[in-house]
Parts: structure tokens; sequence; C-alpha cells
């Protein structure tokens, strides 16, 4: 039969103990008739028999003191004590072959895991052996492969084959250039909008594809690489025509010493903003058009970070009350070192066009009375 509690060659989950008294006694602890010491847990798993009277823990006895049945009434000699002692144990803390269950603490394979469903992780997964699954490995984000890169690798060396990327491997007799060209052919660049990871890398092995300099020497870099950091988006991504790439991190020094030409026009956002009374400073490095509608009368401060060419353009809207008036710091410097008086008719339109010189001057011209 099922059991519970010490192994069976043992003492099992009930102890006896027996004591003869000598007389007087009003506790007994310690060694019994047979020289095995009292000992227990919780004096609830307890019961006492004084010549085979069953005792009332708490009025004829008590068990506050560790090991100690206390508080008797005086036993007369030959009194026979009888304690029932009564095993305390726990059931292991373990999760359900059958029914399953969470591990909330770490768990390390020393060999190898295998799984024939799914495997989601929303924390780390290590193993000092092998993990393999015949089902999806997916964390929070989703399917993946591997957490931090995507591998593109292909050795067609014709374009011939159908297939997501194209590596030309060399086999045309040139040696130089071997391994280092991608062709992304039809619906591929649509595999790679993935946002949520950290980055995208492009790599060249020589000065042969990518061609990019090291700006800080101005010398070429051979083995050279494209990182679109996290947040990039690739827009009309199955097509030739030429991609939008946008992003939350700066992208420097655009065209390095030769000159950047657009095809096509170049628009910048107006941020909208509505201003109560009080003084408010623009980021001039954060947004360079702005749309300021006013509810009262305020003063633009200096900026905190200016950075020189920065430039762009400020409509200024009065409110339906209108009559609401603007100041400007000591870095707005507008022609003939006087600021303009904007127009104070109940929404009329104002323009400042500012191009930042340097770290303290913003030149500024107003236009006023806009239609």
């Amino acid at each position: 039969m099922p059991y519970l509690g010490r192994s069976t060659d043992g003492f099992g989950v009930r102890d006896r103990f027996v004591y003869t008294a000598s007389g007087s006694e009003t506790s007994i602890s310690g060694a019994d008739d047979n020289s095995r010491t009292l000992k227990f847990q919780d004096g609830t798993y307890v019961d006492v028999y004084l010549n085979g009277i069953f005792l009332l823990r708490g009025t004829d006895y008590d068990t506050n003191t560790a090991n100690t049945i206390n508080n008797l009434a005086s036993l007369a000699a030959s009194d026979i004590l009888e304690v029932i002692v009564y095993d305390v144990f726990t059931v292991a803390d373990t999760v359900s072959k059958a029914s399953g269950g969470t591990f909330s603490g770490a768990i390390s394979m020393e060999s190898t895991l295998g799984v024939t469903g799914a495997v989601t992780a929303s924390s780390t997964v290590t193993a000092t052996g092998n993990i393999t699954s015949s089902g999806v490995i997916t964390d929070e984000e989703g399917q993946i492969n591997d957490h931090r890169s995507i591998m593109l690798e292909g050795t067609d060396s014709s374009f011939s084959n159908e297939g997501s990327v194209i590596l030309l491997d060399g086999t045309d007799g040139s040696s130089t250039n071997a391994n280092e060209k991608l062709l992304f052919e039809k619906d591929t660049l649509s595999s790679l909008i993935r946002e949520s990871e950290d980055v995208i890398v492009l790599e060249d092995n020589d000065e042969n594809g990518f061609l990019f300099q090291d700006t800080s020497t101005s010398a070429r870099v051979s083995t050279t690489k494209i990182v679109l950091e996290r947040g990039t988006n690739f827009d009309i991504p199955n097509t030739l025509t030429a991609p939008k790439v946008t992003g939350v991190a700066e992208i420097a020094n655009v065209g390095g010493d030769q000159n950047t030409n657009f095809d096509n026009s170049v628009s910048v956002d107006i941020k909208a903003m509505r201003l109560g009374a009080g003084t408010h400073i623009l980021d001039l490095d954060r947004n360079a058009n702005f749309q300021l509608t006013l509810s009262g009368n305020i003063t633009l401060a200096n900026p905190a970070n200016l950075t020189a060419g920065t430039t762009g353009s400020i409509f200024v809207i009065q409110d339906g009350t209108g009559s609401r008036t603007a100041s400007f710091g000591t870095s707005w410097d507008f022609i003939g070192g006087t600021a303009p008086t904007l127009t104070t008719a109940a929404s009329s339109v104002d323009r400042i066009d500012y191009i930042v010189l340097d770290s303290t001057n913003i030149h500024a011209v107003a236009t006023l009375a806009y239609s």
C-alpha cells in the first residue's frame, strides 16, 4: 500500500513513548522507559494517556515547552504515562508529470532536452547541452531561430534559380569578389521587417560591395556593415524603387565628402503645439518646423542645444481670442536686432523662418499677417 513518512525499516509515522512515574512529577521529557528520547515538532500532533485514560491538551497538560509534556497533575508512583507522537511531513515541491505546472525558479539541463510541442520562454533559457524541438521555439516577440541575428545564406551563382536570397560565390572565376554580394529577389525584403529585434546587419567582406568610409580617419573600411537599428522600417519592400528608411536613431553625416542629391522633394514634419501663457523652449534638435497656437502671452526662451545649420519655420497662430504677444530669448536674432510684433487679430497667422548659425545664435526672419 502507499506509504508516507519515514522509511519502513525504522520508525513509522507514529511514535510511542512510555514513562513510569516515580511520584510527584508534573512534567515528562527526555528518555522513556525504553531509553528513547521524547521529540516532537508540533504539540498539535501529540496524544497523551495516563494509565490508559486520554488527557485533554490545554486542560490536563500543555506542550508549550519544546519536547516536554508540561503542567500535569502531580503523578503518583507507578503511574504509566503514554505519549503518542505523530510525525509531521511535507509533500515534495513537484510539478505534475500528467497535468504540468509552472517552474518559478531557474532550470538547468546537463544533457539533451527533447520537446515534441512548442517551447515558449518569457525569460532566458540556458542549457549546457543541446535543446531540440520538433515544434516551434518562440519568445515573447514571436517565432525565432536566433534571438539576436538574422542570417541570410545561399550558394547559387546564377539568377536562374528561384529563391529569396542569392549569394554570388565567385564561381565565375573572380576570387577577389568571392562571397561579397547578396541579391535580394522578389518578396525578400518583406521578411526583413522585424521591428522587435535590436538590429539587422548586412555585412560585406571587402571594399567592393558596400562602399563606406571611416569618418574618423577618412580611410576606406575593408569590412563594412550597414546596421539598421531597432524601429527601422522598409517602405515599398518588394520593388526596386528608392526605399524610404525611417527610424528613431540619427543617420549621421549623409553624403560624407560628396554632394547628396535627392531626385524628389524632401519634406520635414511640422510639430503642432498649443502654448499657454508662460516661457517655452523649442527643441530644434528634435523638430525643425513648428505650428504654435497661442492661448496666452508667451516667451520663446533660448533652446538648450543648438546644432549649426539647423533650419526650419515656425507658424505662429492666434487663437479665437487673439491679442497674444510673443517675446524671444537672446539667441533669437532678427533683422536689425528687433523682434517682430505679432499680428494680434483672432486666428491670424505669422511665420518665422530661421537658421542656426552656431551654438548661441539663431538668425530669424518674420513674415506677418498671412491670410
